[in-house]
């Protein structure tokens, strides 16, 4: 999913973009993302309703699992070139769509959260928000399907362990015992079900084998 050719690529305000890459491409998905089957429309004897199947990641997000897709990921088009090419390569690794041009705008707005994706420790990546329920009647103002990408890594001689929220990481950063670096690549990724809120009505979870699964069950 990564071409070796990413090695030689600059680095952007102090940021590897191959350690961009690694981190969103292989640490996520290294979780083998568990297919999404979306069910929409109401179903007639002449016109049956359509499904789509999508990779779906895992997480965390306030201590718990989180499971959401990722269908969009872009940067500023203004970006240096390098960036933008690794931005494209981790849209190739999610096969998502590549935003070349609206997402612009977004790093450091309003518009945004914050996800959280780990460099030199393998674990699903954190959100900072996510829909509570899940569906119309969410409530929750924080809630943004957009996020802007902060690397996470642990530092040096400090032992790592999984972190499930974003108390957990500002804590262990306080502590010193990893460092946060954020980036201006934004990713799209809808949360399709948390403990607290649900799961997304309509959606259905299952398994790789098309045996419908319990939502956030163990893997």
């Amino acid at each position: 999913m990564i071409d070796v050719q990413l090695a030689r690529l600059s680095t952007y305000r102090g940021i590897s973009l191959l350690t961009v890459l690694s981190v969103i491409s292989l640490c996520t998905l290294a979780l083998n993302p568990t297919p999404a089957r979306a069910q929409s429309g109401t179903q007639s004897d002449r016109d049956p309703s359509p499904r789509v199947s999508l990779p779906l990641q895992v997480g965390f997000f306030d201590g718990a699992r989180a499971l959401y897709i990722t269908p969009e990921v872009g940067v500023d088009p203004n970006a240096p070139a390098a960036l933008i090419a690794a931005a494209k390569q981790v849209a190739i690794g999610f096969n998502s769509n590549f935003i070349p041009q609206n997402f612009g705008v977004l790093p450091g707005s309003t518009a945004v959260d914050d996800i959280f994706v780990f460099t030199n420790f393998i674990q699903g990546n954190v959100l900072a928000s996510a829909p509570h329920p899940a569906g119309p009647t969410n409530t929750d103002t924080n809630y943004s399907p957009l996020w802007q990408v902060s690397l996470v890594s642990w530092n040096a001689g400090r032992q790592p362990r999984v972190l499930k929220s974003q108390t957990d990481i500002t804590n262990a950063a306080a502590a010193g015992d990893v460092s946060i670096q954020k980036t201006p690549i934004i990713v799209e990724c809808s949360v399709m079900f948390t403990p607290v809120g649900g799961l997304l009505p309509g959606a259905r979870i299952i398994r790789d084998d098309d045996q419908q699964r319990e939502p956030g069950g163990d893997r």
